[in-house]
């Protein structure tokens, strides 16, 4: 909550040292809402579960295969001497490891694929905020909202300043071409 305070009076600290010296445009638009309205954002979001699920079923199959191998050591551990246990907790131990490096690396492979996937859409999505910008004389563009989801911008005295519906209508008529 600071760390949002603190950069928003720099950004009102910039803009109005901006605005002293000369006329300063600016407008703000919803990252968000121009991700939920593109057309090809659920062929995108397909693709990213298939893949989502492709690998959560390799987890799955080497998560089986250790659970197996450590109830298989459990029910034998009884009949098996002291140099077979400490050699079977030590297989144990480092199949564990190799689980948890397999999920890292899925999750890894996750994120990836996901900036893959959307990297077209961003480029779309900046492109279409630069012309509009550009048409509209902004000087500025900035996002209405974080990644989180938190306001930046509370109030504008005009919904004039939101370029929104703009870039939505400029990468659908894009894509629309395509």
């Amino acid at each position: 909550m600071f760390k949002k305070i603190v950069s928003t009076f720099f950004l009102f600290l910039f803009v109005g040292s901006l605005t002293a010296y000369g006329q300063l445009k600016i407008g703000y638009m919803s990252t968000q809402q121009v991700m939920s309205q593109l057309p090809q954002r659920d062929a995108i979001q397909q693709k990213l579960q298939n893949f989502i699920q492709q690998k959560r079923g390799s987890l799955q199959q080497r998560t089986s295969a250790f659970q197996d191998s450590v109830a298989a050591f459990q029910q034998n551990k009884p009949n098996m001497s002291d140099a077979q246990v400490q050699q079977a907790q030590q297989r144990l131990t480092q199949m564990e490891s190799t689980l948890r490096q397999f999920q890292q690396q899925i999750q890894q492979q996750i994120q990836q694929r996901r900036n893959t996937l959307l990297q077209p859409i961003y480029n779309k999505m900046d492109q279409a905020i630069a012309n509009v910008a550009k048409a509209r004389d902004l000087d500025f563009v900035i996002n209405k909202a974080t990644s989180s989801g938190d306001n930046i911008i509370y109030y504008a005295a005009s919904d004039k300043l939101d370029i929104t519906q703009e870039v939505i209508n400029q990468i659908t008529e894009k894509s629309a071409k395509n």
